[in-house]
């Protein structure tokens, strides 16, 4: 009896380690999730972050270009998307918005694609049925933006 509870006690303490090391270390010696990693936040994108985070904008807009997107422009112009997400894009972030439900327009490099003042007039107006945000302090409003242009 008491060698099968030592035996049991090695194969749990084997198995979390044998977690860890498949989950935390292994993809982070994969070269294509390193290359692939999101890039560092300014501060100022980072708070603009929590405010997307806590407005609810992951609800309605995701930040992933899906394969049939790519391959059948499925977006306002050839090439408007650029590649395939992949999931060492991801990577770091805490927590990761890629989102689940497309109501809104997908927002993934949106930075690329629109100027700073685009996104504040958009987030202002509350055009195509997206609520306006005008009740944000400009500091908010503005950290909102930096987020917003640093999906590129």
């Amino acid at each position: 009896m008491r060698d099968s509870v030592g035996a049991t006690g090695r194969l749990v303490v084997a198995a979390v380690v044998c977690g860890f090391v498949v989950t935390a270390l292994l993809p982070a010696l994969d070269p294509a999730v390193r290359s692939a990693r999101a890039a560092p936040l300014s501060a100022q994108a980072a708070r603009g972050r929590w405010v997307y985070v806590r407005e609810g904008c992951v609800a309605c807009h995701t930040q992933q270009v899906r394969g049939v997107e790519a391959r059948f422009s499925v977006v306002r112009a050839q090439g408007d998307v650029g590649e395939v997400s992949t999931a060492g894009q991801y990577a770091g972030q805490d927590p990761a918005l890629p989102g689940r439900l497309r109501l809104g327009p997908d927002l993934a490099r949106v930075g690329a694609r629109s100027s700073g003042q685009e996104l504040r007039s958009a987030l202002l107006s509350g055009a195509g049925g997206m609520p306006s945000y005008r009740y944000l302090a400009d500091a908010e409003l503005a950290d909102l933006v930096a987020y917003l242009l640093a999906l590129r």
